[in-house]
């Protein structure tokens, strides 16, 4: 029995995703030749061809991955373009691969065009194969289901990206070669994406004697993971609380003793954009530098407008240089209890699941006006919670310094976190609601690491509301910092200010 169901049956409702039929709604209806994404005022989105539009509904093919190679050969010869999916049911067996210059467009969600509404649904629908796990054996093959959309050639793919489509037990994996060669102009909008895991091919762990069955989540395979040479624009996604597909294993192995654990399609990143380890590990150095990571400073990345739901890990992490992340609305479950996080390891207080907001990295970012709610997970003890659960976060961990960034705005329910960077030359923290439980300081701003001192410069924390816990800023050398304005609700919390700031009208707070 799985899911309450005989395996037999599933198994019918596995065979008939892999029926490759196409089930329009209606009718296909004129194709849009417009530019979904001018109102974010891309200069670079107006070199897409939108209106050179072929309708896949229109090719042959014996199924429908065959038909939509057809009609990208066909916009091939126009130098690239859009195929268009009209309202209905695609459904796909294997992966799919984006040509240079190509467009993957569903039609326009007209009722509710945010994709932070609930009620978002996207009418066009991409298909893949679900899991269905077995619990005996070897388990279910994992090249069975968790299938993907990527590019062709992600060494110089460019003018290419996926519009308003509802993708099921699919993910959108947008790469560069493995010499960082990459192609530029990459898009993602208006997409929603339910069940987009992957199994970790580490798990089961034979070296642990685990059972050749057992499976677990990638924990580093992002729902919506794109890198480009310059310029990514990934808005109004949404990736809601899956559910459907999740599966529990009794008697999962952790290190010789059994768990009852659940596969958690959610328990995975939400958003990676441009994501890279530019510097030293554990804040050891070197930091990264344009001249040392050049991948790792591209510039035009956009994030904004998504909703993303989460069990575990990040919701969304980038690196860039002038990268801008805003008005994204993130959601964690709260009252996890996590029996492991590698899928081979029992949790304990120590552990952690990354399990955090926005993680930074890079250099004159800005952070704007983002709503989030994060929570930790338990441990297996369910007695402590592992370490993790921050809102916004820049740490020194292969990273670069802090240069001339932003946090503006932002409402959280825990802290911000700019932790021993390694160094702060300009950072601007205004404006935001961050309502923590206590512990940590709310609004952490600290440039020394563990073992050596770095400077905090032209740091400006002002109109900032805290609650549960204060502010703290240190650094050395340090100047031109500056506290004001900000104001603490309830019981009274401190400002720790160990890099010569300013305070100026600050209410709430100890000094």
């Amino acid at each position: 029995m799985i899911h309450g169901k005989t395996l037999t049956k599933t198994s019918k409702v596995g065979i008939a995703l892999l029926a490759l039929t196409c089930l329009p709604l209606a009718r296909a209806e004129e194709p849009p030749t417009n530019n979904p994404v001018a109102q974010y005022g891309l200069d670079w989105t107006d070199r897409i061809k939108w209106s050179h539009v072929v309708t896949f509904t229109n090719f042959p093919g014996a199924n429908a991955e065959q038909r939509l190679d057809a009609a990208q050969h066909a916009l091939a010869e126009k130098g690239g373009g859009v195929v268009y999916f009209p309202p209905g049911v695609y459904r796909f067996a294997h992966s799919l691969h984006i040509s240079d210059g190509v467009i993957i467009r569903g039609a326009h969600s007209v009722n509710l065009a945010d994709a932070r509404n609930s009620r978002f649904s996207p009418p066009t629908r991409f298909e893949f194969p679900a899991y269905i796990p077995t619990f005996e054996g070897r388990g279910t093959p994992n090249d069975t289901a968790f299938k993907g959309i990527y590019l062709r050639n992600p060494d110089r793919a460019g003018n290419c990206g996926i519009v308003n489509v509802a993708i099921n037990r699919g993910h959108i994996n947008f790469q560069e070669a493995p010499d960082h060669k990459c192609g530029r102009n990459r898009l993602v909008y208006g997409c929603l994406l339910r069940n987009a895991a992957v199994a970790d091919h580490a798990i089961p762990d034979k070296n642990s004697g685990q059972h050749p069955w057992q499976r677990f989540t990638q924990r580093h395979h992002a729902a919506i993971s794109v890198k480009a040479a310059e310029n990514i624009l990934i808005a109004n996604n949404r990736l809601p609380e899956s559910g459907d597909d999740d599966f529990l294993m009794k008697g999962y192995l952790l290190q010789g003793k059994p768990f009852d654990v659940l596969f958690d399609y959610d328990n995975r990143p939400g958003l990676y954009i441009n994501d890279y380890g530019i510097g030293g590990p554990g804040g050891r150095g070197p930091d990264g530098t344009p001249q040392t990571h050049p991948w790792g400073f591209r510039k035009g990345i956009v994030i904004r407008d998504n909703y993303i739901f989460c069990t575990g890990r990040c919701a969304i992490s980038f690196t860039g240089d002038g990268t801008i992340c805003a008005n994204n609305v993130i959601r964690f479950k709260d009252d996890v209890v996590r029996y492991t996080t590698t899928g081979a390891n029992i949790t304990k207080g120590s552990s952690t699941n990354d399990n955090r907001a926005v993680q930074m990295r890079g250099w004159r970012w800005t952070v704007q006006e983002n709503d989030y709610i994060v929570y930790r997970n338990w441990a297996a003890d369910k007695t402590y919670h592992i370490n993790d659960g921050e809102g916004l976060m820049h740490e020194d961990h292969v990273n670069s310094t802090v240069l001339d960034s932003k946090l503006v705005n932002n409402k959280g329910n825990t802290y911000i976190s700019i932790f021993k960077t390694g160094g702060i030359n300009g950072l601007l923290v205004k404006g935001n609601d961050v309502r923590t439980a206590g512990g940590i300081q709310a609004i952490y701003v600290v440039g020394n690491r563990n073992n050596s001192r770095h400077e905090c410069k032209n740091v400006t924390i002002v109109g900032n509301t805290t609650a549960g816990s204060g502010i703290r800023i240190e650094g050395s050398p340090a100047e031109n910092n500056v506290i004001k304005d900000n104001r603490h609700v309830g019981r009274a919390a401190r400002i720790v200010n160990l890099a010569n700031a300013k305070t100026q009208n600050n209410a709430g707070y100890e000094e």
